[in-house]
């Protein structure tokens, strides 16, 4: 083991950040918090809350109540380009945010390499920036 300490719990907040245009006034909406003492619930959590988002933003047409949903497509966080430790993405960088929250939640691997970063004492976030909200979804070890 490297010397780490192994945080004793996690908080997670869903939230939006509501920009006024010319206003260049910003409002904080908490959508939810959760806290754990299991980095795989905190994941679990953060996963429900950003299918709530997506279905909030746009219902998923293709859902099907029956379907597992399997693995993504991104092999690991350092690969993938919608979540990162502590990144914001590009406004304008993929058009389909409830699909970007959606393939978020399936990619398994993505959620596994997610799981050893915030046992390892790390913050994680996930930061969906949409037309007049951002949205972030935040792991923080206690």
């Amino acid at each position: 083991m490297n010397g780490a300490a192994v945080p004793e719990g996690y908080r997670c907040e869903a939230l939006a950040m509501e920009c006024f245009g010319g206003m260049g006034k910003m409002e904080r909406h908490v959508l939810g918090t959760f806290r754990t003492i299991s980095p795989v619930l905190a994941l679990r959590w953060l996963g429900g809350q950003a299918l709530w988002i997506a279905d909030w933003i746009e219902a998923d047409p293709d859902a099907d109540p029956d379907a597992d949903s399997g693995f993504g497509p991104r092999s690991d966080l350092e690969r993938s380009a919608w979540v990162q430790p502590l990144q914001r993405l590009p406004v304008g960088s993929t058009p389909d945010r409830p699909a970007e929250l959606r393939a978020w939640h399936a990619d398994r691997q993505g959620q596994r390499a997610a799981q050893a970063h915030i046992k390892g004492g790390n913050p994680f976030l996930v930061v969906v920036p949409a037309t007049d909200f951002t949205y972030t979804l935040s792991v923080h070890p206690d």
